[in-house]
């Protein structure tokens, strides 16, 4: 063939002659036909590579019920996404194993609980991944009674399966770093109390300090709202609740604890000199931040690629487990110390 026919988009018939085979061969055999010889898949596949053919997602869901497209839906208020540095990375980890496996990300950004439903109906996509724990259990019930293959991220319900961090750990992590750095009163900021991940990291700090002989009152936990200054919003509420102020802080994430020490510094409590302050997410300014926020790490990208792998094996007619669980660790910086010299 031609440098010139090379440069122009190939087509079907093009990859046909130049592996010597059929058009329907060729069909056949990008379709994973069984009937196919190895050694004429291999052809027709060495014949796309070189000819940079890519099939016609269209022409090839009018032919065999399948779009090589995968859902990927978040609910709007975390839009947009680029600007998010949590889901960000999610979406990214998502996004490298679909491209990998040929496989078209189709994010949308979700207004309403129920355009969920309609983008698992509509049969734009082939898979559905749903990102995040906002969604209502009345919506996931129905969710899961679709036929369309979904599987949840940073979410669990019973029934679909799903990719969740060990939320009550990183909870427990924090709490025990707190009071090996010497911490004798404790508070618990967040943006809100209603995201179920943000309650099983309080519920892991309480239990921790609880074990400890130590109870986390009510005046000691407060939210914000959702917004980046959610966390100085709820600082503030806890100080001006508690006398004397606490020194030892967890912050349900990086953003509420960073906004938090904003709320710290104005008072006039040094942070970690007065009060020892952790976060959860690692996020990228974590580690710039002035000092560098201690928090519990777990790999954002993995809990994404965790989820899409789960997903493809779901689109395949392979079992996947009904909860995966990703571990976190603490990374301690400079907002904390501790008397173990982990450093």
């Amino acid at each position: 063939m031609s440098l010139r026919a090379r440069r122009a988009k190939a087509t079907i018939r093009d990859v046909a002659a130049y592996a010597g085979v059929g058009i329907a061969t060729v069909s056949r055999a990008l379709n994973d036909d069984p009937d196919i010889a190895a050694a004429t898949r291999a052809r027709v596949l060495e014949a796309c590579e070189a000819l940079a053919f890519r099939r016609s997602s269209l022409a090839r869901s009018l032919k065999v019920g399948a779009t090589d497209n995968v859902g990927v839906a978040i609910m709007s208020r975390h839009a947009p996404v680029i600007l998010n540095p949590f889901y960000a990375e999610v979406i990214g980890g998502i996004e490298g194993v679909l491209e990998d496996a040929g496989k078209h990300l189709l994010l949308s950004s979700l207004k309403r609980r129920d355009d969920l439903l309609d983008l698992a109906s509509e049969g734009r996509v082939d898979g559905l991944l749903v990102v995040g724990c906002d969604v209502v259990p009345e919506v996931l019930t129905r969710l899961r009674d679709v036929e369309l293959p979904v599987v949840l991220i940073d979410n669990a319900f019973e029934g679909i399966p799903s990719v969740v961090v060990d939320h009550v750990g990183a909870g427990s992590q924090a709490a025990r770093h707190l009071l090996d750095g010497g911490g004798t009163r404790f508070a618990f900021v967040a943006e809100n109390l209603e995201n179920p991940n943000f309650r099983a990291r309080l519920e892991g700090f309480r239990r921790a300090l609880a074990g400890a002989g130590i109870e986390l009152t009510p005046e000691a936990i407060a939210a914000g709202g959702d917004s980046w200054d959610g966390g100085y919003a709820a600082m503030s509420r806890v100080l001006a609740a508690i006398h004397p102020p606490p020194d030892a802080v967890f912050a349900a994430n990086d953003p509420a604890a960073l906004s938090a020490a904003k709320a710290l510094n104005e008072h006039g409590l040094r942070v970690p000199d007065q009060v020892a302050l952790v976060g959860v997410d690692d996020i990228h300014l974590a580690a710039h931040h002035a000092p560098p926020l201690t928090t519990v790490r777990f790999d954002k990208r993995g809990l994404g690629a965790t989820g899409a792998r789960h997903l493809l094996d779901r689109l395949a007619g392979r079992q996947v487990p009904a909860l995966t669980t990703i571990a976190t660790e603490l990374v301690e910086r400079g907002t904390s110390r501790s008397d173990r010299g982990t450093r």
